[in-house]
């Protein structure tokens, strides 16, 4: 059984996240964003967080379930889609976050700061569509 106050929690944390992603997407433009560290500065600290909780939340899910413990994010979203917790679909879309999650940790020097602006415009949908799929499971 999943553990309800787990998963609320880090749920929880994935709005706010993304509440204040939208919120400096509205405050901004591309151009402005680009080259203001303040502005994309936190629109990545707020991602990188953001994808974590995600992962966070699929990983206590693979293991209250007594899933097989997968070794990277791909195993990880794999195993869920194949348990049908998450539609293949959006599995693939969460391989891809949390490869840019492995950019904004550890390739922070090479970030494309217009990639950044291009997920808080078309992607932030995806964490929605996360929690509605790992809600089912409470």
């Amino acid at each position: 059984m999943v553990d309800r106050y787990v998963v609320q929690a880090r749920i929880a944390k994935i709005r706010e996240y993304v509440a204040l992603l939208r919120k400096i997407r509205g405050l901004t433009d591309e151009r402005r964003f680009v080259k203001d560290p303040l502005v994309y500065g936190n629109a990545e600290r707020y991602l990188h967080l953001a994808i974590q909780a995600v992962l966070d939340v699929s990983h206590h899910i693979v293991a209250d379930m007594n899933l097989s413990l997968p070794a990277t994010s791909q195993e990880l979203f794999d195993v869920l889609a194949a348990r049908k917790v998450l539609p293949k679909p959006l599995s693939k879309r969460l391989i891809s976050m949390a490869g840019f999650r492995n950019v904004l940790v550890h390739e922070y020097l090479e970030i494309d700061r217009r990639r950044v602006w291009r997920v808080l415009n078309d992607e932030l949908g995806d964490f929605e569509k996360f929690i509605r799929a790992v809600s089912k499971l409470l």
